[in-house]
């Protein structure tokens, strides 16, 4: 049960580390997109500036919209944190979760582990007890228990090692996530501070365009009194005199015009020149480059000529010294001349064939004539079968044509024999033997057709009925009169058979399609597709279609392609095969190729002729040409007030092959004042129209209220579309219109016309101030502004303000309605208290991540349709202040510790706020500023708490922190106060400087002060309040980090009540091995680049020294010359790559090695480093925990020793410097002296007064120098002597010559009277004294050692070769070889040898055979037949043992081998293979084989396994054997049986 928990708890873990990757992923990608996304965001704000349409009244408005674009890019990053926030905090509370859970099981584990100790506890108290009784089997069942709860407490043991493991993982990778978390929480700070920024530039630019806006209304109402002002005369004066400029305009627009025309004739004559001239100097090109190509061809032709003599020649030299060097060397001239007789016999049999090849074809050339002949003669005697045909010259000579063919080619057959005998007699190849039999298969095919010919000429009645036509016309025969064809003098009968035959012919062409009674009439085959269409090809390619033709007709039909349109066969092919007969509803097809060679439209067919008929399938093939349309020609703008600014658009779309340039051009203008002052205006302006008839009428009076947009001319690609702006800007109230026009250039399309109409109206109330900024508010708070409303009609107006529904629990207006006076303004009162329920009841307005309120409120006026809109804008933000930890949970802290806990504060508003933490209990300290301070708009501030327990108890506690506005917020905390049973007599070590190689020590003391359990009188050891630490003697253990180069002894040990243990902390700084490597290949890159520039410039100077001596001697011309010879002479050697060495591949003991140690001594930099130790303590001695592994020490308990190390380089070096910096003096005699040098430098910057340590005066080592003073870089020599007083520290045995003797056992004198004992299958298992078995027949020995005396030198190895010689097949030959030192025996190596008769062999299994076999020879039947006498069985003994225990049987299982011999001398097969026969009556029984079968490659062995598991019914005391054959193939088949005997004991 406690298993499948375990690993139901497993299975669950994985699957929640499988969700854990998954969202870890997840987060990580959507990371990387956020960081992606900024210069995205850059790129499509620069993009969509572009966009943007410009005019003059709001040019200031450009970069308030550039900065709302940046703001929708800043918004969606901030989403993405947002979410990345909200996953980050999902993954921290699984992974808090996670923690806990694992926290739980140890504590589950430890629950168990402790209940386990009782339990083993009781159980030795029991066998103690039972021991003294005297109780066997109580006893034996209290030993299994014992064992197996022992092995329960390892498994639990193991379990919980394994679940810290994974606790400490999952706390790391918690670590991690509040990295990542706050990574976030910074950058969405940031984020919100720029914001605030771009808010406080919003503002600043809203007060720029309200400034704007009074400024152009309070211009616009100078304007409108003086338009009243202005007297009627004065107008009329106005058009009177505006008339003459216009005319003058339009005599100057005419004249415009004629110029423009004759500038873009010239214009497009020059453009067609440069084409031309392009064109010219494109084609002079061509035949340049086409020239180029056929001269490299001939080159190219030429240099193959070449080498094709020259491979020739070779070819003949070659062939020549072969024959040379086969005569030289053979030194037989018989086989060259029966290799030159079957040369020219191959030669004769090629001429031959080819002399007969060519009689052939003259045959055949012979026979055509005379079948020529033949129609001729049958022509003049059945002419009425041959009707007479015009014969033009051209047939006339075309009929002669054969016969002045043959007339040659028999002319040219004595030249070409004499040409493929030349040939022949150059060339020479032996011909193979598949290249003779086509020779002779052609030859009896020739042979056979002179025969078919000769039996021709002799019956002449074997001749066609009618001549072939394709040498002459075909005419048809409908129009022609049968009299024609049959001459005057054929009879009645005659002219009747043949019209009836012209009939027959007639209907096969063409006849009637009839099935179930119903004639089929029309198509009988359509295309699919219906039209063959090439749409919008280009001139110069190729263009292919495939097209299917269906039989729609009711049976089988046939098709075939008549031709094509006679004006598309020079653009058309088709490829098209006759499918043959097709059922009904089967289709073929066919490829259409169209190569375009004209910019021009065609139209044709393909014509077909069926059964039923003939058909046609449409073929067209169009240019690329414009189709242009527009969505809407008549734009309504409809009304609008005036200050708007209003645009529509008009979409243009080219759904044509071709491209063209257009302009977007407005023709006239009108408008129609609803005033009386300005309906005089319209009507001129109308007439006006009316005369205006030219393009660039300008006669009626300009105005801009509609515009064109940015987009006047461009050019529009085919099949897309372009959005064309019209803009409105209403300035004077009533109706306006204008005509616009597109128009195309060079003719590509029909000009369009489009009519745009709109109306501009005057609103009489108008607020002052359209948007109120409320700036930034907090929930729950009142804020107030004014609202002032004009009116600037000559009435009074009643108003009544309209706030939505969703708003109203949160704003208000005072007064809601009013009246205001005419040509007066009304000042209105707002009252805004935003509560909590903002966000839910005014989602529409209200957007939750900016915080942002954009609330757009009416006014509506009596009697007008239209409101007043203005819109209210405010920030509403919260008042609290975040703690990302509610609960803190310091855990057990030990009163010599203080334990810290990092609690971040986060200000949610978007307003400072001030906190500070009250009510302090005295063990608790919040850093800094003792907990208070100030948050700046979306900051988080982290405050570290810090615990000191002042005594072993549980703590519970609570820290309040108050804001600014008096609101609370609350941690709760808790912890375990403990006291240790040991303390340490410092907790914090700080060593002095130390350098480099040299070693600080530092004394401390573990001290046991715990001597009594009574809590009233003194502190106790204890955790919380948990159980008091038992009174003895403590354990303890430190655990140094690694490379920290600290080394603790004792670093464990024990310390009894009331006493103190020393400690003694060592500090040993060094360089490690890397360092030193890496150091080491960067000296050597910098030598080699030394070492170049030095190369370098060493090679410029000498250049320059040859170049001016050269420049006395040669001319300037060949200065250049050696300038690039020395150039190129030096890139070679300069630019090879240096490729620097593995550091791993510097030996220690290198030359680089020391240099490299050397300068890293003299250049390294101060070092300061900090540790934390750990010290864990355990109740009890050291002693008493025997099993592997850590003691199980208590984690609470644990004791911390920080140790600061600063690290110095070293004062004082040895030249030259290695690694370990010693002085070997080597091998030396006793008694003599032996002197070394040391040197050592200075490479400090102070002074230095050197001591040295005192050396044993009565040992052999003395320092003979004087110790001085050394200043910075200064050296001295340091003398050291040797002198060695005993021998046995420096002789060396291996160092003398030494005789060897080398026997054998089998050879010794004493070999008989060591085997007159009994053999081993009779004695018992003692092991014998001899070693030697079975030899060779005759008693020779089987093995044989090489050399067998000599002399071993002084540091020398001696070989010896054993070479093993068997003369029939054994398994059990062996020897002893004994190698004599000093006529002593002091090695003895055994020798063991198998020989087989075949490659196969099988080992393994229990003995059954007699190991020792005798000497004589077994007399040999080579008069029996073998194959009579079957091969006998061998036999493999395999004895499997079954253990029985609690009615549970475990399996038995035995291997033996099957092999095959690796030999140079067998030949044939070289592998084996054994197959197993009839495994299934062994399986019923419970036995297991495996492989079956196999195949074993030669040298190799194959282990066979047989396994038995006893059946759950099996009777222990019946005995069991079965009987396996086995078949092994090699050279030859041998049958072995496996013998099994399964044995079943009873524990």
């Amino acid at each position: 049960m406690e298993e499948g928990h375990r690993s139901q708890n497993e299975n669950e873990e994985e699957s929640k580390l499988d969700s854990e990757q998954d969202v870890k992923q997840r987060v990580e990608e959507q990371l990387c997109e956020c960081n992606e996304i900024m210069p995205e965001s850059d790129n499509e704000i620069a993009g969509d500036e572009n966009s943007e349409i410009s005019w003059e009244d709001i040019e200031e408005e450009r970069g308030s919209s550039r900065h709302k674009q940046g703001s929708y890019s800043e918004t969606a990053q901030m989403r993405k944190r947002q979410r990345l926030l909200k996953e980050l905090e999902l993954l921290l509370l699984v992974k808090d979760s996670k923690v806990q859970k694992i926290r739980e099981e140890l504590k589950e584990y430890r629950k168990r582990m402790e209940s386990l100790k009782v339990q083993r506890n009781k159980v030795e108290e029991d066998i103690q007890e039972q021991q003294t009784a005297g109780n066997i089997a109580a006893l034996f069942r209290l030993r299994a228990l014992h064992r197996r709860l022992c092995e329960e407490l390892r498994e639990e043991e193991d379990l919980y090692s394994n679940t810290v493991m994974t606790l400490q993982e999952n706390e790391h990778e918690l670590f991690k996530v509040e990295l990542e978390q706050a990574k976030l929480v910074r950058l969405h700070e940031q984020h919100k501070k720029e914001e605030e920024e771009y808010e406080v530039q919003r503002s600043l630019e809203a007060k720029q365009r309200l400034e704007a806006h009074e400024a152009a209304s309070l211009q616009a109402e100078k304007r409108i009194k003086a338009i009243k002002t202005q007297p009627m005369q004065d107008i009329k004066v106005q058009k009177m005199e505006h008339r003459k400029p216009v005319e003058n305009a339009r005599l100057h627009n005419q004249k415009a015009v004629q110029f423009l025309k004759e500038s873009m004739a010239r214009v497009r004559q020059e453009q067609a020149k440069k084409e031309l001239q392009i064109r010219e100097d494109l084609e002079k090109r061509m035949q340049s480059i086409l020239s180029l190509k056929k001269n490299i061809e001939l080159n190219q032709e030429n240099e193959r000529a070449i080498q094709l003599r020259r491979k020739a020649q070779a070819a003949v030299k070659e062939k020549e010294k072969r024959k040379e060097a086969m005569i030289i060397e053979s030194g037989i001239a018989h086989r060259f001349m029966i290799y030159e007789k079957h040369q020219q016999e191959n030669e004769k049999r090629k001429r031959e064939f080819k002399e007969q090849q060519d009689t052939s074809k003259a045959e055949i050339m012979a026979k055509i004539l005379r079948e020529e002949s033949n129609m001729e003669k049958k022509k003049r005697i059945n002419w009425a079968l041959f009707p007479e045909k015009a014969k033009s010259l051209d047939n006339i000579s075309g009929s002669r044509e054969p016969r002045e063919k043959l007339q040659e080619y028999l002319k040219n057959i004595c030249e070409d024999n004499k040409f493929i005998s030349i040939n022949e007699q150059n060339e020479w190849r032996v011909p193979s033997p598949d290249y003779e039999e086509e020779a002779t298969a052609g030859q009896n095919r020739l042979h056979q057709v002179a025969e078919s010919t000769e039996d021709e000429d002799e019956e002449s009645l074997c001749h066609p009925e009618f001549s072939g036509l394709w040498n002459h016309e075909q005419k048809p025969h409908k129009d022609e009169p049968i009299k024609k064809h049959l001459g005057a003098g054929t009879s009645k009968m005659e002219q009747e058979i043949f019209a009836r035959h012209l009939e027959k012919q007639r209907s096969g062409i063409v006849h009637k399609q009839v099935a179930a009674g119903r004639e089929f009439k029309g198509c009988p085959f359509y295309s699919k597709p219906g039209v063959i269409h090439f749409q919008n090809f280009d001139v110069g390619k190729t263009y292919k279609k495939r097209v299917s033709l269906i039989n729609a007709s009711y049976g089988i039909a046939y098709c075939k392609l008549i031709g094509i349109s006679d004006h598309m066969k020079d653009f058309i092919e088709v490829e098209f095969k006759p499918p043959g007969p097709l059922s009904a509803g089967m289709s073929c097809e066919m490829t259409v190729i169209f190569k375009s060679m004209q910019n021009k439209d065609l139209e044709g067919e393909l014509m077909f002729r069926a059964q039923t008929g003939s058909f046609a399938v449409p073929l067209k093939c169009t240019t690329k040409k414009c189709d242009l349309s527009v969505d809407k020609t008549f734009v309504d703008f409809g009304p609008h007030v005036i200050g708007e600014t209003v645009s529509q658009t008009i979409n243009l779309t080219n759904r044509g092959a071709q491209g063209t340039y257009f302009e977007f051009l407005r023709l006239n203008f009108t408008t129609s004042v609803s005033k009386e002052p300005r309906s005089e205006q319209t009507t001129s302006t109308g007439n006006e129209e009316n005369n205006g008839k030219d393009l660039f009428d300008i006669g009626h009076p300009i105005s801009n209220e509609i515009k064109i947009g940015q987009v006047t001319k461009d050019m529009i690609d085919p099949f897309s579309s372009i959005k064309l702006p019209i803009i409105f800007l209403p300035t004077d109230p009533g109706y306006v219109q204008a005509d616009l026009e597109l128009v195309f250039f060079s003719g590509a399309y029909k000009n369009i016309s489009i009519k745009v109409q709109a109306q501009a109206i005057d609103v009489p109330v108008w607020v002052s101030d359209p948007n109120i900024d409320l700036k930034i508010c907090m929930y729950d708070r009142l804020y107030q502004d004014a609202i002032c409303v004009h009116n600037r009609a000559s009435i009074r107006h009643q108003i009544k303000f309209e706030v939505c529904k969703e708003l109203r629990h949160h704003l208000e207006f005072l007064p809601k309605s009013g009246y205001i006076p005419a040509h007066s303004s009304l000042s209105f009162q707002l009252k805004f208290l935003p509560r909590k329920s903002l966000p839910e009841d005014a989602k529409i307005y209200f957007n939750e991540e900016t915080l942002v309120l954009e609330a757009p409120m009416n006014i509506w006026v009596t009697n007008q349709i239209r409101s007043i809109p203005f819109m209210i804008h405010a920030i509403v933000t919260c008042s609290d202040i975040e703690i990302d930890q509610q609960t803190i949970d310091f855990g057990p802290c030990s009163i010599y510790e203080t334990v810290l806990q990092t609690v971040q504060l986060r200000n949610r508003s978007i307003l400072s706020q001030e906190f500070g933490f009250v009510g302090i209990p005295e063990y608790v300290d919040v850093q800094p500023n003792d907990g208070f301070g100030v948050l700046l708009p979306l900051e988080s501030l982290s405050l570290d708490i810090m615990f000191n327990a002042k005594q072993a108890k549980e703590y519970n506690f609570e820290l309040i922190c108050k804001s600014e506005i008096n609101r609370d917020f609350t941690i709760f905390c808790k912890a375990v106060g403990v006291l240790p049973p040991l303390h340490l007599s410092h907790s914090r070590v700080h060593f002095a400087a130390t350098a480099l190689n040299d070693t600080a020590i530092v004394t401390l003391h573990v001290m046991n002060s715990h001597t009594s359990r009574n809590e009233f009188t003194h502190p106790v050891p204890r955790i919380g309040n948990g159980e008091i630490a038992p009174v003895g003697p403590t354990s303890f253990e430190f655990v140094v980090p690694e490379s920290s180069y600290l080394t603790i002894v004792p670093a464990v040990g024990t310390v009894m009540p009331g006493q103190k243990c020393q400690v003694v902390l060592m500090f040993k700084p060094m360089l490690s091995d890397l360092e030193v490597q890496k150091e080491a290949v960067r000296m050597l890159f910098r030598a080699e680049e030394t070492r170049r520039i030095l190369e370098k410039q060493e090679l410029e100077s000498s250049a320059k020294s040859e170049q001016d001596s050269s420049n006395k001697k040669k001319p300037q011309s060949k200065q250049k010359d050696l300038k690039e010879h020395s150039s190129s002479s030096l890139k070679p050697q300069l630019n090879t790559p240096f490729k620097p060495p593995d550091p791993s591949d510097i030996a220690v003991d290198s030359d680089d090695y020391n240099a490299a140690l050397a300068s890293l001594l003299r250049s390294f930099k101060e070092q300061f480093h900090s540790f934390v130790i750990p010290c864990f303590i355990k109740h009890g001695d050291t002693t008493s925990h025997k099993k592997e592994g850590f003691p199980p020490y208590s984690i609470h308990n644990t004791l911390y020793l920080e140790v600061n190390c600063p690290t110095v380089a070293p004062p004082l070096i040895v030249i030259p410097c290695n690694k370990r910096s010693t002085v070997n003096f080597g091998e030396n005699a006793v008694g003599k002296r032996v002197l070394k040098k040391v040197m050592v430098q200075n490479i400090s910057q102070d002074d230095l007064d050197l001591q040295a340590t005192v050396l044993d005066p009565g040992g052999p080592f003395q320092l003979l120098s004087f110790l001085r003073a050394l200043q910075p870089g200064e050296t001295q020599n340091l003398i050291f002597s040797f002198t060695p007083t005993e021998s046995k520290l420096l002789q060396n045995a291996t160092r003398l010559h030494v005789m060897f003797d080398v026997k054998l056992k089998s050879l010794s004198y004493s070999k008989y009277k060591d085997q007159q004992v009994l053999p081993l299958f009779l004695t018992s298992n003692e092991i014998p004294d001899h070693l030697v078995g079975t030899q060779n027949y005759g008693g020779q020995s089987v093995f044989s050692v090489s050399p067998i005396k000599g002399c071993i030198e002084a540091m020398q190895t001696q070989e010896f070769e054993v070479t093993f010689s068997p003369d029939h097949e054994n398994q059990y030959y062996s020897d002893v070889i004994h190698v004599e030192l000093f006529d002593k025996v002091s090695h003895s190596i055994q020798l063991k040898g198998a020989a087989r008769e075949h490659l196969m062999f099988v080992e393994g299994g229990d003995p059954i055979d007699v190991p020792m076999k005798s000497l004589s020879i077994l007399p040999s039947y080579e008069t029996m037949d073998v194959t009579d006498v079957s091969q006998p069985l061998k036999s493999i003994l395999l004895s499997l043992k079954s253990v029985k225990s609690d009615n549970k049987y475990t399996t038995a299982s035995r291997e033996f081998q099957v092999g095959c011999i690796q030999s140079t001398h067998a030949a044939g097969k070289k592998s084996v293979e054994f197959i197993i026969d009839n495994p299934q009556a062994v399986h019923v029984q419970g036995f297991a084989i495996d492989p079956l079968r196999a195949v074993v490659e030669a040298g190799t062995t194959r282990t066979v396994t047989v396994s038995w598991t006893p059946h759950s019914e099996h009777d222990a005391l019946q005995i069991i054997s079965a009987t396996v054959k086995m078949s092994v193939k090699g050279d030859i088949t041998e049958n072995y049986q496996i013998i099994l005997m399964p044995v079943v004991v009873v524990t």
